[in-house]
């Protein structure tokens, strides 16, 4: 009788909370499957070597796997983008303030941190802004896509949108989105313990996200200016080398 009662309780509230943090969990697979590369693995498994495949083509095809990425999520959180884009235009004059100083403080923040940073340490950028100097001088318009769209998608639907509806306290929301977010910059490339510093700056930009998602209920906007942020990033450095 007591196993039945246990079971019940934990079959009804277990199908309650996968019910209501079902795009939560999907968006997580999602981003492990990105990650991963899982797409450009199962095209390997046919016995291709990725390696052996010259350089256009071999961009080629992860550009079209993370464009599937991006379909898929917009297909999951289409309802919620295109609640954002009416409000968008509905109060646009609002809306566009709002963004823009939640990025500038964003970037002051991320600015000073890392000027610290680097003169503790003694070194000028994280290991993970180093990688992606690296990768933008070997393929500039592949890595402009991806930067520019794929990760600002990605990155606001998992750490923003889909956080967002599984911590309910605003605060612990922003705290543990520009946590998460800065530890995703640094935990991936980190050389020594000194860059885990740098999760400081990501993680002031990824506060100043969340915070923007927190006053509008609108995924749209952090995307938008979290676009606009990688894409001036990215060509400051195509166009300065």
């Amino acid at each position: 009788m007591t196993d039945d009662i246990i079971k019940s309780f934990y079959q009804k509230h277990f199908k309650e909370w996968f019910k209501k943090n079902n795009k939560f969990l999907l968006t997580i697979l999602l981003y492990l499957l990105y990650q991963s590369n899982f797409i450009i693995s199962v095209i390997t498994s046919f016995g291709i070597n990725i390696n052996n495949v010259p350089k256009n083509p071999r961009l080629f095809l992860f550009f079209l796997s993370d464009l599937t990425y991006v379909i898929i999520l917009f297909i999951i959180f289409k309802k919620d983008i295109k609640k954002g884009i009416k409000d968008l235009k509905e109060n646009f004059s609002n809306r566009a303030i709002l963004s823009l100083n939640c990025w500038i403080i964003g970037c002051l923040l991320m600015t000073i941190s890392s000027i610290l940073i680097s003169f503790l340490s003694k070194q000028s950028f994280s290991a993970n802004e180093a990688l992606v100097r690296q990768s933008i001088k070997v393929a500039p318009f592949y890595m402009l896509f991806t930067c520019s769209l794929v990760a600002p998608i990605f990155e606001e639907l998992v750490f923003r949108k889909s956080l967002c509806g599984l911590i309910k306290f605003k605060w612990l929301f922003i705290f543990l989105s520009g946590l998460s977010f800065g530890l995703l910059h640094v935990i991936g490339s980190y050389n020594t313990p000194i860059d885990f510093l740098y999760v400081i700056p990501y993680g002031s930009m990824g506060c100043a996200f969340a915070y923007l998602l927190t006053k509008t209920n609108n995924i749209v906007l952090p995307i938008l200016i979290h676009m606009l942020h990688n894409t001036l990033l990215v060509l400051s450095q195509i166009i300065g080398g």
